[in-house]
């Protein structure tokens, strides 16, 4: 039985494995929202999801003026039928709502109207930041609990921009310093940004001006980003430094919106989509995983890349785009992607590796 067993793996290796792609790390979570709600009276979620459906829109493209727009507005009127599922959660004293939308909907709005469309691959940003109050310079690392660092992270969260911050261990230390952030010496910061395995690194100043006439403007922080060949830059302006932190994402998620979005009416073009995939321990699971994905009526074909214990590697060509696998992915739930370590071989960055919790 046993060695009828490996008959049959072997056999079924040789008919599905396939050549090789790399995976790219996607955003999860990209339709769905989180907002305050008073209670779980119906009228006012309603309006939560009204809320949470004009945050996806900003999301996925990248421009909150388009939440007022003609049709955007419409669909907010009959949200419920681009809704997928909602839910409660309780934050301390504070009642949440997360409501999910239906991602080909949403596409398929967007593009009906010529709208830009912001996918699920988006850069992973390193931000190297420094501050200057009162001729005193320092950096900001990823131990930074501060109520600026706290904003950035919830507001990139919401808004879906991955970022990382630098650990300043002695590596870090060693390589790039508080001058040459504050000089914006590309160099040593291109270097010390290797380690880290992003696709691209921001550099940030913030600074105080207590002479300036509008109190909004009293603090400052200018950026500069450095992604795919591109050089992208702003500034933003507010009354503390605690309040720099949204602004500055939102400015730069319309920025790089600008750049990587598309407008798109063709939705059923065939695209390959690598997922890899840890812990399948025998072709039970293989098969099992192989079932689930071709429950999902998005996706055309199924290719197994390489199989091994310790990482299985698949092929999946969906039909118009590969966010369609990943919303039907996190939905299911059998699927759940690992945390990996920020100091990865670069050749295999922004790779997302799923776990299978299925049957």
């Amino acid at each position: 039985m046993d060695r009828l067993t490996g008959v049959l793996v072997a056999v079924m290796m040789a008919l599905l494995l396939a050549s090789s792609n790399v995976q790219a790390k996607l955003i999860e979570n990209l339709y769905s929202a989180t907002v305050d709600v008073g209670s779980q009276d119906s009228r006012l979620r309603q309006q939560a999801l009204t809320d949470a459906f004009r945050q996806v829109i900003i999301k996925v493209t990248g421009q909150p003026a388009l939440v007022d727009d003609p049709a955007i507005n419409a669909a907010s009127r009959n949200v419920n039928d681009l809704l997928v599922q909602y839910g409660y959660q309780r934050e301390g004293s504070q009642t949440k709502l997360t409501a999910t939308f239906d991602g080909q909907k949403l596409r398929d709005l967007l593009a009906a109207h010529s709208m830009p469309y912001w996918g699920s691959r988006r850069p992973q940003l390193l931000l190297w930041m420094a501050t200057d109050t009162r001729g005193k310079r320092e950096m900001i690392g990823s131990s930074d609990e501060s109520v600026f660092t706290q904003q950035l992270r919830s507001k990139a969260k919401q808004l879906a921009i991955p970022i990382q911050l630098p650990i300043l261990d002695l590596t870090d230390s060693m390589q790039v310093s508080v001058t040459d952030v504050w000089g914006r010496f590309i160099g040593p910061i291109k270097t010390a940004s290797t380690r880290y395995a992003t696709d691209g690194f921001a550099v940030v100043r913030v600074t105080e001006n207590p002479q300036a006439e509008d109190a909004d403007k009293r603090y400052q922080l200018d950026w500069r980003v450095d992604v795919d060949d591109k050089r992208l830059q702003g500034i933003v302006y507010a009354s503390s430094t605690d309040w720099l932190a949204e602004p500055f994402i939102a400015e730069l998620a319309q920025t790089l919106a600008a750049e990587y979005s598309v407008i798109n009416s063709d939705q059923q073009s065939l695209v390959q989509v690598p997922l890899s995939i840890a812990g399948l321990e025998n072709w039970q699971q293989v098969l099992a995983v192989e079932s689930f994905l071709q429950s999902i009526p998005s996706v055309d074909a199924i290719k197994l890349d390489r199989y091994a214990r310790e990482q299985t590697d698949f092929v999946v060509t969906v039909r118009g785009s590969e966010d369609n696998l990943l919303q039907s992915i996190q939905l299911d739930g059998r699927l759940r992607s690992q945390e990996i370590s920020p100091f990865v071989n670069p050749e295999l960055r922004q790779q997302t590796i799923y776990q299978w919790v299925g049957d």
